[in-house]
């Protein structure tokens, strides 16, 4: 007999997914598994059994939405890619920038209409806003940020990262899915297409997801090294006139950042100090959540 736990570990990422409206392949589906492995054979038995879980070919998912979705957010995610593949280069010019990852939908290839390019973003320990303040310089200059309604192609950074503050479990909220899977499906992009530290300081997500864990999301990228103009920068600002500029720039932005969050914010969810800068004026997790909850009462009440 199938325990209520193992129909919950398989629903959790049916629910969760159709939130974006995203069918899963049998195979990411037992990527997905939450809290537990599961063969093949026992994820079909699970499934089988809730009959509101939809099958066409080899995609699964619940919900009412088309398989075709899954076709067209493939074409729509190459075409992102090869934005990021582009524009790579720019990160080597930031100064103090550690790492870069593409992050949210765009991670698991589920791209719409007007979808951006979500980014995680680690830069040196103590420099974190002198980083953000380089980047959004040379983002604003080509253009290449979120400032209006037109997303499509452009790029979003809104987490921000010291090397002290990887451990993201601090921002996490109770029951938190939906950091769990963003975390788990982080593609790093700069330098190259490996993840580094930022895994290691986050292994509190492996009990939750061991074979997503084990199966990271990796893109050849050809490694990048940082530019002569960066590393003369950060020279400069290495010493006492770096930490001056840091304190500078910390106050300015967050000065900027609390004026946003007064006018942007819908259902905010923001934190930021000198070793995170987290920008999420409409902050779902707790919709999706509870979404998933729901879900997994309405289904299992009535596949006792």
């Amino acid at each position: 007999m199938i325990s209520k736990e193992a129909k919950k570990s398989v629903l959790i990422p049916l629910i969760f997914f159709a939130w974006f409206k995203f069918p899963l392949t049998w195979r990411e589906l037992r990527r997905y598994v939450w809290g537990r492995e599961l063969s093949e054979v026992e994820l079909r038995l699970i499934v089988k059994e809730f009959s509101r879980v939809r099958q066409v070919g080899d995609l699964v998912w619940r919900g009412d939405f088309s398989s075709l979705e899954r076709s067209t957010a493939a074409t729509l995610a190459a075409e992102l890619w090869g934005q990021v593949a582009r524009w790579r280069w720019l990160f080597s010019y930031i100064p103090f920038l550690s790492q870069v990852y593409v992050s949210n939908t765009l991670a698991y290839d589920n791209a719409k209409a007007n979808s951006d390019i979500d980014l995680l973003l680690v830069g040196q320990s103590g420099r974190l806003w002198t980083m953000r303040a380089g980047l959004l310089v040379l983002m604003n200059l080509f253009n290449l940020r979120v400032r209006s309604v037109n997303r499509w192609k452009k790029f979003s950074p809104e987490f921000f990262v010291s090397q002290r503050g990887l451990d993201l479990s601090k921002v996490a909220l109770p029951k938190d899915y939906n950091l769990v899977y963003w975390l788990v499906d982080l593609v790093p992009i700069w330098p190259d297409g490996e993840h580094h530290s930022l895994r290691q300081a986050n292994q509190w997500v492996k009990p939750h997801l061991p074979m997503a864990w084990r199966s990271p999301k990796i893109r050849q990228w050809r490694y990048l090294q940082p530019t002569i103009f960066r590393k003369a920068i950060e020279g400069i600002l290495s010493g006492k006139l770096g930490d001056h500029f840091e304190s500078w720039a910390y106050n300015k932005q967050r000065r900027i950042i609390d004026r946003n969050i007064r006018k942007l914010g819908v259902n905010p969810s923001v934190v930021y100090n000198r070793d995170i800068i987290k920008l999420h004026f409409n902050d779902r997790r707790a919709q999706v959540r509870d979404c998933i909850e729901s879900g997994l009462h309405d289904l299992l009440g009535k596949n006792k």
